[in-house]
């Protein structure tokens, strides 16, 4: 389980940097709220996030990436954690936190809930 949890966690900072980069980006531009920017890139982030963890953090548990159950469990597990993001992230900003600060605690209990979900759940063993 260890290994799987570093595993993940490299996965995991991969896709946030994805996702921080995008939101900045987006942010900088003008193009949305950081609200809606992060969510936008949560989303895309994700798609890199699965490929990554079938392929390397829970491959060994039996299911090939291109399960199709496998897949809808995982964008079940993504609108959970986008939907977690965006409340965990409008709550820090209501409280008056930095948009920075806001993000990255929204950040940590996803990524909580995304490690409990996959390895229980989406890529758990036939």
């Amino acid at each position: 389980m260890l290994a799987q949890l570093c595993s993940f966690l490299s996965v995991g900072a991969l896709a946030t940097g994805l996702q921080y980069l995008l939101t900045l980006m987006m942010v900088i531009a003008g193009a949305m709220s950081l609200v809606a920017a992060s969510t936008l890139s949560f989303l895309i982030s994700a798609a890199f996030n699965y490929w990554a963890n079938a392929r390397l953090t829970f491959a060994r548990q039996g299911r090939p990436a291109n399960d199709r159950a496998q897949q809808l469990r995982f964008a079940l597990m993504v609108a959970l954690g986008c939907a977690l993001n965006a409340l965990l992230l409008r709550l820090a900003l209501s409280l008056g936190l930095h948009g920075v600060l806001s993000q990255l605690l929204a950040t940590a209990g996803v990524l909580a809930s995304n490690f409990a979900i996959s390895r229980l759940w989406v890529f758990r063993k036939p």
